[in-house]
């Protein structure tokens, strides 16, 4: 169905409380065929937020992996951006009361590209350090993608682009550096690889876990943990990670150059790792994906 077809009640629930949950996933190009990365990864996260917002999806996790598939299928090559959405329905009330709300799945691919821009990809952003905080964890879960959590990355983004930044970098409750917008971040000290922990308010992001696998298979240390104001500013690389994005260095924050303001070693190495690995050239990572087509990946992984 084609979007223009599709339509809303003006009371539906999740239009007004933000009551939705949604995942993004990338499509590429690989040498079988088109493939979805790290699927199941993905719609296993969007259910489990679904459950914690205790939205009904009544579809089993093969079966949205299913429907991704065949809608990957049905809208071509150029779409390379897959966004589920599901969400409350229509009330028949104004009220906040779930009991009884219907809900709805959907799914739609777009062409997306660069999500950042090309040169920011191949030079690095420019980034600030928002004035909007992270909400904590005590006032909702940030490793649900929910919807409506959304509101203050919105805000965020429109700060740093009115300040003629790429992105913008959030603190949280406590000071320490949380994530952008729409992406975790990890910086480099001393030849280790740090990211913010879960309980730093962060997503649990796939890809930040992609990139975490990824340098401990290239020998890194990595560290999950708080990281403060000012390691953040004397990194030695900084760079952000998200579905969308990929892996795009940080060249400034706040005007600041991060080291001589190009992307750092490491940076680099992990983006031709991770083309790699979702592309299907680097067999090590095999299992990450999802053919749309056919399942000639069985015939590699034996």
């Amino acid at each position: 169905m084609a979007g223009r077809d599709v339509k809303l009640s003006l009371l539906t629930y999740g239009l007004h409380y933000g009551g939705g949950v949604f995942e993004g996933l990338r499509a590429y190009d690989t040498p079988w065929g088109r493939s979805v990365f790290r699927l199941a990864d993905h719609m296993r996260r969007f259910q489990e937020s679904a459950r914690f917002l205790q939205l009904n999806l009544d579809y089993e996790h093969g079966e949205l992996c299913e429907a991704v598939k065949a809608v990957v299928q049905a809208n071509g090559a150029h779409a390379d951006y897959i966004r589920p959405l599901a969400f409350f329905g229509h009330t028949s009330s104004l009220g906040l009361d779930l009991k009884g709300v219907p809900a709805h799945v959907a799914i739609i691919t777009v062409h997306m590209g660069s999500y950042i821009g090309d040169r920011q990809a191949s030079e690095g952003m420019d980034v600030i350090i928002s004035s909007w905080e992270k909400p904590s964890n005590r006032a909702t879960s940030l490793t649900a993608k929910i919807c409506g959590n959304y509101v203050n990355s919105m805000l965020a983004k429109h700060e740093a682009t009115m300040a003629g930044a790429d992105e913008a970098i959030m603190l949280n409750n406590n000071g320490t550096v949380a994530e952008g917008t729409g992406e975790n971040i990890f910086i480099v000290r001393q030849g280790r690889l740090i990211t913010p922990d879960l309980a730093s308010c962060v997503l649990e992001g796939v890809t930040r876990d992609t990139v975490l696998q990824l340098a401990r298979s290239a020998g890194y240390q990595t560290e999950e943990r708080p990281i403060t104001r000012g390691e953040l500013m004397v990194a030695d690389e900084v760079f952000m990670t998200g579905t969308a994005a990929e892996i795009v260095p940080v060249r400034t924050i706040n005007g600041v150059p991060v080291e001589d303001g190009r992307p750092g070693p490491l940076t680099i190495q992990l983006q031709r790792l991770y083309h790699d690995a979702a592309r299907g050239e680097d067999e090590r990572f095999i299992d990450w994906l999802c053919l749309v087509e056919s399942d000639q990946l069985e015939l590699i992984r034996v």
